[in-house]
């Protein structure tokens, strides 16, 4: 959802916009490590975007940095097709399993958490933060 070949402010304005018309008013969003790695200023202002597409919709979000559900080998790039009838099948985790068994990878880790928070702490858009 985030990554900038894909990024859709429409298709997210307009899912927002149903999501308040049937009365959430938070939801979680889960983010990538990797894309931050890829383009921390990029990513930065994707999920800006998305933040004032939320507060339009009366939306505050509860932001997701860590995941450990479904795929184990998360990579940059298109992703395969939904698989029909399987829960969230194109999910992928952050970080991916390889990260997770490498110590060297903490620094990125780090420098990610350090840097979506840092950027984002007192923005009042945002629910909380969701860090498992």
């Amino acid at each position: 959802m985030f990554q900038a070949t894909t990024f859709n402010p429409e298709l997210n304005d307009k899912e927002l916009g149903l999501a308040e018309n049937i009365g959430m008013n938070t939801m979680r969003v889960f983010l990538q490590d990797q894309l931050w790695s890829q383009d921390p200023d990029g990513f930065k202002k994707r999920l800006d975007t998305f933040l004032s597409i939320a507060a339009k919709h009366h939306i505050r979000p509860l932001l997701v940095l860590f995941d450990s559900c479904w795929e184990t080998n998360p990579h940059l790039g298109p992703q395969h097709p939904p698989i029909p009838g399987v829960h969230n099948s194109g999910w992928v985790q952050s970080p991916g399993k390889q990260e997770l068994l490498d110590r060297s990878y903490e620094p990125k880790l780090k420098n990610y958490v350090e840097g979506v928070v840092g950027a984002f702490a007192n923005d009042d858009r945002i629910l909380g933060w969701d860090v498992e």
